[in-house]
């Protein structure tokens, strides 16, 4: 997609003008995963035109391979439009996706035999969410993932503006108890799931509903839990002062994603966690920090005011 935001302070309905950033959840996941230091290859579908061009130049100039996108005549590229709050005016978001070409994926716009290569396939749930043809494809691709034996991380990622949390939970715990790690925050897996409480106990709850080896809890400025086979880890969060929301939670995917690559889910924790909070810090979806930077923040005992 192409994020329009109006500059802080500003409302959509007067602002004079925008910031154009490329967004969207998989591919945040994908650049976020190649800043530190993995390989990603991203799959969509995009308008043959200057704007899909737009999309898998930025996305490509980071590293990531786009050589797998699937190109279209029809549709169009989805947008949003985003004005950020401050207290006591929220966040507001505004999709115009619709027709987009990325909800006519189905099942045949990808070769599933694509990952026979892959260490790890990602997914989230606001792919099911754009259409029933997204939907069967995501059941494919989970279907011969398993087939492969390649690890399924399933972000939840419940967008209210996109579908209930009666058609998510109908459509999505069939899914569920096929993956192999499960990432939902805290806040969602009530209305979702009907699990609340504390995030171990919400952790818990998911493990033994859908009997998946782990499972990652994010839990805002508390941080995250997750739980590995029954065993519980808990990674505090940090204290940030936010500059955009945007992104946060699809760099902490990419910090799990991270660390079950390095044999690690403990570590990816971590890695999710402090990747999160440096996203806060920046504008635009995309994460743009180095390796090195987020290993020096999981390093530091306290606050860094200067780095000379």
């Amino acid at each position: 997609m192409l994020r329009f935001s109006v500059p802080t302070g500003q409302l959509l309905v007067d602002a004079p003008s925008f910031a154009v950033h490329v967004a969207g959840t998989e591919s945040n996941v994908a650049v976020a995963l190649v800043r530190m230091g993995f390989t990603a290859r991203w799959l969509s579908q995009l308008t043959r035109n200057v704007l899909g061009r737009r999309i898998t130049d930025t996305i490509s100039g980071y590293g990531v391979d786009c050589s797998q996108v699937a190109w279209t005549d029809a549709g169009r590229v989805g947008v949003y439009y985003l004005e950020f709050g401050a207290a006591p005016r929220p966040t507001k978001v505004l999709y115009d996706r619709a027709p987009s070409s990325a909800q006519d994926m189905d099942k045949k716009t990808f070769d599933p035999l694509l990952l026979k290569k892959a260490r790890i396939l990602h997914l989230t749930g606001i792919t099911v969410a754009l259409s029933e043809s997204c939907h069967r494809l995501v059941q494919t691709f989970i279907e011969q993932a398993d087939e492969l034996h390649v690890p399924v991380v399933f972000d939840v990622n419940y967008r209210a503006l996109l579908w209930s949390h009666k058609e998510c939970r109908q459509k999505l715990e069939p899914l569920l108890s096929k993956v192999d790690t499960i990432i939902v925050s805290r806040r969602d897996a009530g209305p979702i799931f009907d699990i609340s409480g504390e995030p171990v106990y919400c952790a818990e709850k998911i493990q033994a509903k859908f009997g998946v080896p782990r499972v990652a809890i994010t839990a805002g400025d508390q941080g995250a839990v997750g739980l590995e086979n029954g065993v519980a880890i808990t990674v505090p969060g940090y204290r940030v002062d936010i500059v955009d929301r945007i992104g946060a939670g699809d760099s902490f995917a990419a910090g799990v994603i991270g660390g079950l690559l390095e044999g690690n889910f403990t570590r990816g924790l971590q890695y999710g966690v402090a990747m999160s909070a440096l996203q806060l810090t920046t504008a635009g979806d995309l994460f743009r920090f180095s390796r090195a930077e987020v290993l020096d923040l999981m390093a530091a005992e306290g606050v860094i005011q200067l780095v000379r």
